[in-house]
């Protein structure tokens, strides 16, 4: 259960446009856990930098396309 002093300024960071909610709630985690955290816009920008990466190499024909539903059926049967 929070304070009143908590309320009031969870109440006041509720009012914040996102981004700025955003970059409070990533120093708030910061402040409780020694592990960096992440900042969700770099690591969209990685994904689609890796995907665009490995997209370029397949039409390259430096990496090849693997069927999922094969994919899919050996990861079934390394599970079972």
């Amino acid at each position: 259960m929070m304070g009143t002093r908590a309320e009031a300024i969870e109440s006041e960071a509720l009012a914040l446009p996102a981004d700025e909610r955003m970059h409070l709630a990533l120093h708030l985690l910061e402040s409780i856990d020694s592990r960096p955290v992440s900042d969700p816009k770099q690591v969209e920008e990685a994904w689609v930098a890796e995907a665009n990466r490995r997209y370029q190499a397949y039409l390259k024909g430096e990496d090849q396309a693997i069927d999922a539903e094969q994919l899919l059926a050996e990861l079934r049967e390394d599970d079972g």
